[in-house]
């Protein structure tokens, strides 16, 4: 399944930085990933997570992660405007986004 989340990046766009936690950062490049707690937080809705979070940084890249279902920790996949959370998520695609 795909899951997207608008995250910030550095100023040398190598790093992807936590909004909600700043001290979270990791590399930004395709790849496996993990998040402590109910884990990344992320929408199946693209378009909600453009609307919502996006615009609240300088510099941000929309991230398409790739996630089994069964793993979601938090959340409901049915809603129309889900968030959900799982502890683990491969990113598939980074898209940088104009201001």
């Amino acid at each position: 399944m795909l899951g997207y989340k608008v995250m910030r990046l550095s100023e040398d766009s190598k790093k992807f930085i936590s909004g909600a936690n700043s001290r979270l950062e990791f590399e930004a490049k395709c790849g496996e990933i993990s998040m402590p707690g109910n884990g990344i937080y992320m929408s199946t809705n693209k378009q909600y997570v453009l609307d919502y979070y996006s615009g609240l940084a300088d510099r941000e890249a929309l991230i398409t992660f790739e996630f089994n279902e069964k793993e979601i920790t938090f959340g409901n996949i049915e809603d129309v405007q889900n968030e959900v959370a799982v502890n683990k998520a491969k990113i598939v695609n980074i898209e940088e986004l104009e201001e």
